[in-house]
C-alpha cells in the first residue's frame, strides 16, 4: 500500500490504511511509539504496553506468595 506525508498543524503525519488498523488490531486513539530503524531505513511504529496497576500486581504478589508457599518444593523437585 502507499500513501502520502502529509502535514498537520506543525507536524507531519502519515495515514495508516483501514486494513493494516485492523491486522494489527490498533485502534484510533490508542498511545504509539514511533522509532527510526537506520538498518531498515525506515520506523518501527508499536503501541505502547500496558503497565500492570499497584493493585494487580499486589494481587499477583499474594497469589506468587501462596503458590510457592504451597507448591515450592515440587517446583525444586522438578527443576
Amino acid at each position: 500500500m502507499r500513501t502520502t506525508i502529509s502535514q498537520l498543524g506543525n507536524s507531519n503525519a502519515v495515514i495508516l490504511p483501514s486494513p493494516i488498523m485492523q491486522e494489527a488490531k490498533w485502534r484510533r486513539g490508542q498511545k504509539m511509539t514511533i522509532d527510526y530503524v537506520a538498518q531498515a531505513g525506515g520506523v518501527f511504529i508499536r503501541p505502547i504496553a500496558k503497565t500492570p496497576s499497584s493493585r494487580s500486581q499486589q494481587e499477583f504478589q499474594t497469589w506468587l506468595d501462596g503458590f510457592l508457599a504451597e507448591d515450592g518444593a515440587l517446583l525444586d523437585e522438578l527443576a
